[in-house]
């Protein structure tokens, strides 16, 4: 095991794992796979258990880790004692301590670890970010001991329908990249929820694609249900942080500073397109305010093209920074007083004072590192509270210098 997996182990992993380290001795021989998914599930029936062991994707030798949990300000357990009853139906229990169960699927290759967070609750403020991290802690152990051989750790949701190609590409990706993100596409038999979900969906494209038309280094998607990332940069990024929402963002931004962030466009996972209170923001409370919107006639709005044009020129404006770094207003006056402005508001001066007795390479690399996915979403959102509003996402996408895929 390598020092990064004994260090994240040893002081920053979930209590579950050292259950795991404690009595993995007593792990069954024949326990042994090629990949592993994780699945928080808070208020969900056993539709997605079940989809999953008929699928062609259990056919491989695979452990899908499920981490019932309910959040300290539920008093709905009766959802998650009925879930965890139907997991421990599913086939044999060959392992279990405290709140982990191993359980070997009958008539298939499949492999449950259920996770019991849900009698002694997580705590409202850490919600599915510690779900998350502790499906990936137990995962990352696994893999780091050889009983799941592919170092991906695969991260979805049980509103998400996996295709059967789901774990073939991942051996194939390029040696240089850490995390993988899964196409996607949102559905659902309700006509208006359909609709509302397209309108969303559109809208995350739209941003990735004017991140795209910027040259960012962080255009990419952050969806917790499309994710597969390597063991070996997520304990070295520390794993999922304990948050009720955005722990997905988080996460990606860390880990796209390790290696390269790939799209796996020809892999398309379908979304349940559904309303949602359960976290404070995210694709379940942005379906419900579109859905709000429409009912009262209102457009729904999203980021003006012009701040991804903005973006664009900054990043372009980027590469001539070093050889200013010591007269700093010069180089900000050949920039529009807008960006100047979005900048000073995000801490740019003081990041170039840091920065300024390094080389160039130094000094252009610890730029990429600082201006990440989540400085340039406050860089956006200075341009949008100043200066360029919000305007109806159709408008945006007709005005926009740059197309969807």
């Amino acid at each position: 095991m390598s020092k990064a997996f004994n260090q994240y182990f040893s002081r920053y992993a979930e209590r579950e794992v050292e259950v795991l380290i404690q009595h993995q001795s007593l792990l069954p021989d024949t326990f042994s796979v090629e990949h592993v998914l994780v699945i928080p599930a808070y208020q969900e029936t056993s539709a997605f258990i079940k989809r999953f062991l008929a699928s062609t994707l259990s056919n491989n030798p695979v452990l899908m880790v499920v981490v019932i949990n309910e959040p300290t300000d539920s008093n709905l357990k009766s959802s998650q004692e009925k879930l965890h009853q139907y997991s421990l139906s599913c086939g044999d229990i060959f392992w279990q301590y405290e709140n982990l169960t191993l359980i070997k699927v009958q008539q298939s290759q499949a492999w449950l670890l259920v996770v019991d967070r849900f009698t002694i609750a997580i705590d409202k403020e850490q919600g599915v970010g510690l779900a998350r991290k502790i499906g990936a802690d137990l995962s990352a152990y696994l893999i780091s001991i050889n009983k799941v051989k592919q170092p991906w750790i695969c991260s979805s949701d049980a509103d998400a329908h996996l295709p059967d190609d789901y774990f073939n590409t991942l051996g194939s990706r390029d040696k240089s990249t850490v995390v993988s993100c899964f196409n996607f596409t949102h559905s659902s038999d309700d006509k208006r929820i359909h609709q509302a979900n397209f309108l969303y969906e559109t809208a995350l494209r739209y941003y990735v694609a004017g991140l795209q038309y910027a040259n960012s280094p962080y255009a990419f998607f952050t969806i917790g249900s499309i994710l597969a990332f390597k063991a070996d940069a997520y304990v070295q990024a520390r794993g999922f942080p304990k948050r009720s929402a955005g722990e997905d963002f988080y996460l990606l931004n860390k880990l796209a500073k390790l290696g390269n962030v790939e799209f796996i466009e020809e892999v398309i996972v379908e979304l349940e397109a559904r309303t949602s209170q359960r976290v404070p923001f995210g694709t379940g409370p942005a379906v419900q305010k579109i859905l709000d919107l429409q009912g009262n006639n209102q457009d729904y709005c999203y980021y003006h093209p012009q701040v991804f044009i903005l973006l664009k020129e900054t990043i372009h404006s980027f590469s001539s920074l070093w050889h200013y770094r010591a007269d700093l207003l010069s180089w900000f006056q050949q920039q529009s007083s807008i960006i100047q402005s979005a900048l000073t508001e995000i801490g740019f001066n003081s990041f170039v004072d840091k920065q300024k007795n390094n080389n160039e390479k130094q000094f252009n690399k610890q730029l990429v590192v600082w201006f990440d996915a989540f400085k340039t979403l406050k860089f956006i959102h200075s341009l949008r509270a100043n200066h360029y509003q919000d305007i109806p996402l159709s408008l945006a996408l007709s005005k926009a210098p740059f197309t969807l895929k």
